[in-house]
């Protein structure tokens, strides 16, 4: 074997293996190659797939973790490329199926299977972005929605390059300003071919009207570079559908007369549906939900924030406390936002990655009854974030008072310990009540030093100690919380206790979970 193919090789008693295997099934490899690329008889399988009487097999970098290459000449169908790769491995693969020409071939029946069914059962999508024969890791966002585009039609966008970080932005209707790119959409239905793979097969996926759109827009292109406005089409967007869904290619154009090509651009859809796809399974249930958020800083800003990530539809801020450069630490909004309020600052940043979040703020902290009254009244669930206890307890009155369910986290001795506290269900002991009961655990106490850094300027603006790690920590255990509560699950007991460092005290001398009905208390 080459030395320089064992290199790149985690495991050289396994490739040695695989390629005796090779040689055994009558592949040899390809001289010039040096081991990598081995070619041998076409699998049966393909019989129908293709006229070809050979297939290659290309050991690349980093076996046994990354599968081999499959290439085999005259494919046309999804999960293929011009050049003859066969797209059999689901990126990140761990199953290793690989290892062996058998689990290999097994693997070469499946895929073929699929593709003589027309993909019917495949769960990988058509990816066709991959599949392109010239292709950009260049990302093209837009809101379809907004671009309109309708079935069986087409019609004008325009393109803007932002330079950094670099992408090209999507937008309605053409533009006559020279800089703009011009952009033509089109959409057609179901696909009875692969979806294009090179500029020239567009053209057989369009209706007569279509293709003489896209004819006449190429040939007004008078400079050949990529994404620089050319005097006639620049980007296309080919849309069809896929199983009641939109599947997309977004081109970029480049060339002029007979040079013509295109060039496959990553699809960065950015509506909201699209978006939302990777808030999780309650986002839907969380749409329609309230939550006011008392304290915006480092733990109220993260829960904030994941709660609106997760789908949450309606979000309230109250702080009257303004971002500093030194809490930018663990705070989840950047220098960009010093000097704002933190509920401006919290806003900000939450509109950035959740827009279908819509957010009030209150710059302010609430002091009496009727303050707190007047800013829960339409919250569905209550969250303080504050870290302070007087207020917890302020709060916790109110919220039992008008019925409303609270969610309270904290961070205890230097961020080794969190809690979270729930006061929704009947059964649940009000908070400030919690005292003497021995299902609620008494967090001890410590020094100073431990909860506090270096003061700051102002006995009354002391630096928390805890670490990044435990505010994150925390205000994920904070979210977990809020939406079982929101979900009307109730799987959480009303007092959860993480342990991040052991103190020296049982039973938080263990990391972990504490579980309170068996702690070994003292």
């Amino acid at each position: 074997m080459s030395t320089l193919v064992a290199d790149d090789c985690f495991d050289v008693a396994s490739l040695e293996a695989f390629t005796v295997e090779l040689v055994e099934a009558g592949f040899e490899p390809i001289s010039v190659s040096g081991y990598r690329i081995w070619r041998g008889p076409i699998h049966s399988a393909f019989a129908s797939l293709t006229n070809a009487t050979t297939m290659d097999i290309a050991i690349g970098p980093g076996w046994p973790f990354q599968p081999p290459a499959l290439f085999v000449a005259g494919l046309d169908t999804n999960h293929s490329t011009l050049n003859g790769l066969v797209c059999m491995w689901r990126e990140g693969d761990a199953s290793l199926r690989w290892l062996t020409v058998e689990g290999l071939f097994t693997r070469i029946v499946e895929w073929c299977e699929n593709a003589k069914s027309g993909w019917e059962n495949d769960d990988l999508g058509r990816d066709a972005f991959l599949n392109f024969k010239c292709k950009d890791r260049l990302v093209a966002t837009f809101d379809l929605p907004m671009l309109g585009t309708g079935k069986g039609g087409w019609g004008d966008f325009h393109g803007m390059v932002n330079a950094d970080p670099c992408r090209v932005e999507l937008r309605p209707g053409r533009q006559a300003a020279s800089e703009r790119l011009r952009g033509l959409w089109f959409r057609v239905g179901e696909l009875d071919t692969p979806p294009p793979r090179q500029l020239s097969e567009v053209s057989r996926c369009l209706s007569r009207a279509q293709r003489k759109g896209l004819g006449w827009a190429l040939r007004d292109r008078r400079k050949p570079d990529a994404l620089i406005a050319s005097g006639g089409v620049d980007l296309i967007l080919f849309c069809w559908e896929r199983r009641g869904r939109i599947d997309l290619l977004v081109m970029a154009c480049k060339g002029t007369d007979n040079s013509l090509e295109a060039i496959a651009l990553q699809t960065g859809p950015n509506d909201e549906h699209s978006l939302i796809l990777r808030a999780g399974p309650d986002a839907p249930t969380l749409r329609s939900r309230r939550v006011t958020v008392f304290g915006a800083g480092a733990l109220g800003g993260n829960v904030a924030l994941a709660l609106a990530e997760s789908g949450l539809g309606l979000l309230d801020l109250v702080d009257g406390d303004v971002l500093v450069p030194g809490n930018v630490v663990r705070h989840v909004a950047g220098h960009d936002q010093v000097g704002a309020s933190k509920v401006r600052a919290v806003e900000a940043v939450v509109r950035n990655h959740a827009p279908w979040t819509e957010i009030t703020y209150q710059e302010k902290s609430p002091s009496t009854p009727s303050d707190i009254r007047a800013l829960i009244v339409n919250a569905d669930v209550i969250v303080d974030a504050t870290g302070d206890a007087a207020f917890t307890r302020a709060l916790a009155m109110t919220t039992s008072a008008a019925g409303k369910p609270l969610i309270a986290g904290a961070l205890y001795r230097g961020g080794f310990i969190a809690r979270a506290q729930r006061q929704a269900l009947a059964n649940d002991t009000p908070i400030g009540q919690r005292a003497g009961f021995p299902q609620y655990l008494v967090i001890p106490p410590g020094d100073d030093s431990e909860d506090l850094a270096i003061p700051n300027v102002g006995c009354s603006a002391p630096v928390n100690n805890a670490p990044p790690a435990a505010v994150l920590a925390c205000s994920s255990l904070m979210v977990q919380t809020v939406i079982d509560a929101l979900t009307e699950r109730f799987e959480f007991a009303d007092e959860v206790i993480d342990v991040y460092r052991p103190l020296s005290e049982p039973p938080f001398d263990r990391i972990g979970r504490v579980d309170i009905a068996h702690a070994d208390l003292p």
